[in-house]
């Protein structure tokens, strides 16, 4: 190999980065082609395109200052050291890059969308994508590690050879200027306004158009823009008219104009009842039999307690990851994209809590995850939040009967049966809060003896048997719990973090409800107390952040707090919505339609995806970030 002079040698160090790029966007497009159906020939011919501005802008940013230093009109730019050094360095960034993005194409699988910030909250957590890479995609890392030393490999060649022409010319001092100028431009992605942005990648309002354009490496690093995200879609005083005009409830009082959304429940009558959270890890609507009719049978203790309880319907996760359920629930708020996450920044905000509250209202409480103290950071999120007692999976002993290794975390069981002996003891009233994990990617068989399926830690037979062992364990938990003295006045409520992301093969879908929207965010929520409350099905709209303002409508606890939700038993209430996020999109649903919006434009919407719908999304959002912003959410 080798070339008439250096210019054609960085411009065929560019085009292989192109090529290398477009050979991972058309693997992604391939490997999710029923996903990308909905774009017609010509939309798809326009997101491939809009792919190449995306790719212009993250080679030309992070090789530009390379293929400058290889091009500057100076003699020692000739020395092949000097090259193949540089080249080396060209080589190690794209390879980087590519692996990045084949690992991101693997993670769309989970969420239908790329990562984003999700590295810069992964903590303590990071033994998880190890265990992921060796085991859930060993094959799949083995072939990423391959392509990675065979970029660095071609690159050493292609700048270890030689240069016919080593002449230096003074006019080439020209040359500089004009690729100076290329460079900038390349990396803005624009000429004029601001520089092109993730919102800018959707050729059409379709959020398949802007995933196929988009990679995980460029949300990676261009969400760091996410703290210009333009939160301004509505005026700020129209969007908190338009919240209280929509979602006010005859039991709720406004109570200070300098905090809008500042608010209490008027006359509240204090009961004395105790709380159990129990939050399940990747619990999808359609697995829960009594929900969803499926007939998985890996759910019988929780269909019980679904026919036997309030089952909530149309109920939804607020975001797609674990710790955005723990901030909604313990803070009924939505994490607003470009905000830092709970644990990170987003407590510097002042927020209401659920522990806070609870305290000032003579509870004890207590929270645990099956995984390890620091995982997610729910330690420091839960002490944040109120809770006085905390455990994690190194303060648990091994008990029961699961066999083999829970590889980072421990058994759900074991975190169950510590949370027994911690509620035996505790002072009345209390509430607790308990994260499962055994039901998370890869599935980790915890014995034979829940094996309904043919157990893999890929398939969703495997997710199956977890799930069917996760419900025994909560089966044997409320077995303990009927023989306290503290049941008859306690309310058990169950529901998960998010739905089941995970890429599983024939995963079957809800039938019972086919006009449901924004079924990637369907989650169930069972509220059980047989002496409180008798058993029904109810199919209001709710989510996450209900559930704050339904435990202190409910027991009537006294204190000021700010959220955008409902009591889910306050029969007064004028609009139920569903506020969700999904990476750099959100989307609102009433039950009759659904509305999605990137921070530019509205993408398709479904049903009666109506103009006021719209205008109560915007008002969500851009009442969230600039009450938070200006520190008027929260007294």
């Amino acid at each position: 190999m080798h070339f008439k002079n250096r210019y054609t040698q960085v411009i065929s160090a560019i085009f292989l980065s192109f090529l290398l790029f477009f050979l991972v966007r058309l693997y992604f497009y391939l490997s999710y082609f029923n996903y990308f159906n909905t774009l017609t020939a010509y939309e798809t011919f326009l997101s491939f395109f809009m792919g190449i501005r995306v790719d212009t802008a993250e080679i030309f940013t992070f090789t530009s200052l390379i293929w400058l230093a290889l091009l500057i009109p100076f003699k020692f730019t000739l020395y092949k050291p000097y090259r193949t050094t540089l080249g080396l360095i060209w080589g190690v960034l794209i390879a980087a890059i590519v692996f990045f993005n084949i690992a991101d194409s693997l993670y769309f699988g989970f969420v239908n969308r790329h990562l984003s910030d999700e590295l810069n909250v992964i903590g303590n957590d990071v033994g998880i994508l190890f265990s992921m890479a060796y085991d859930y995609y060993f094959y799949q890392t083995i072939v990423g590690f391959t392509i990675f030393f065979s970029i660095i490999y071609l690159f050493f060649k292609l700048f270890n050879s030689e240069i016919s022409n080593k002449e230096i010319r003074q006019r080439e001092w020209l040359n500089m200027l004009l690729l100076i100028i290329i460079a900038f431009v390349g990396i803005r992605g624009k000429i004029h306004d601001i520089s092109f942005a993730i919102s800018d990648a959707f050729a059409v309002n379709k959020l398949a158009s802007g995933n196929l354009a988009l990679n995980g490496f460029f949300c990676y690093y261009r969400s760091g823009d996410r703290h210009s995200v333009n939160h301004s879609g509505i005026e700020l005083n129209k969007a908190v008219q338009n919240i209280k005009n929509n979602l006010s409830s005859q039991k709720i009082s406004y109570i200070d104009a300098k905090y809008p959304l500042l608010k209490e429940f008027k006359e509240p009558k204090t009961q004395k009842y105790n709380v159990v959270i129990v939050m399940i890890e990747s619990l999808s609507g359609q697995y829960l039999d009594a929900l969803a009719h499926n007939n998985y049978q890996v759910t019988p203790n929780l269909d019980e307690m679904s026919n036997n309880g309030l089952l909530f319907t149309n109920f939804y996760a607020n975001g797609q990851r674990s710790l955005e359920g723990i901030t909604s629930i313990f803070t009924g708020i939505v994490q607003p994209y470009g905000f830092e996450s709970i644990g990170g920044g987003l407590e510097l905000y002042n927020l209401s809590y659920l522990g806070v509250m609870a305290q000032k209202n003579g509870y004890s409480t207590l929270s645990m995850q099956s995984g390890d103290r620091g995982s997610f950071r729910v330690d420091k999120i839960s002490a944040l939040a109120g809770f006085k007692e905390y455990y994690g999976s190194e303060d648990y002993q091994r008990t029961g009967e699961e066999e083999g290794e829970a590889k980072e975390d421990s058994w759900d069981g074991d975190m169950l049966r510590h949370l027994s002996s911690k509620l035996h003891t505790i002072k009345e009233p209390f509430i607790s809060f308990a994260f499962t994990a055994t039901t998370h990617a890869p599935y980790y068989s915890p014995g034979k003896k829940w094996e309904k399926y043919p157990h893999s830690t890929e398939t969703e037979e495997g997710f199956l048997n977890t799930l069917n062992y996760t419900d025994s364990q909560i089966g044997e938990f409320m077995t303990r719990a009927k023989k306290e003295p503290w049941f008859d006045r306690t309310i058990f409520i169950f529901t998960a973090d998010h739905c089941n992301h995970a890429k599983l093969d024939n995963a079957k879908k809800i039938t019972t409800k086919k006009e449901l929207f924004l079924p990637e965010f369907h989650i169930p929520l069972i509220v059980y107390a047989p002496k409180i409350f008798q058993g029904k099905k109810i199919d209001k709209i709710g989510s996450h952040v209900d559930i704050l303002a339904t435990i202190v409508n409910f027991l009537g606890w006294k204190g000021v707090f700010t959220s955008i939700d409902n009591s889910l038993l306050d029969e007064t209430v004028n609009k139920r919505v569903a506020f969700v996020r999904k990476g750099g999109t959100i989307a609102l649903t009433d039950g009759k339609g659904a509305v999605h919006y990137n921070y530019k434009t509205f993408l398709d919407g479904e049903g009666n995806a109506t103009k006021e719908l719209q205008d109560l999304l915007l008002s969500i959002d851009t009442a969230q970030a600039k009450l938070l912003k200006q520190t008027k959410w929260m007294k």
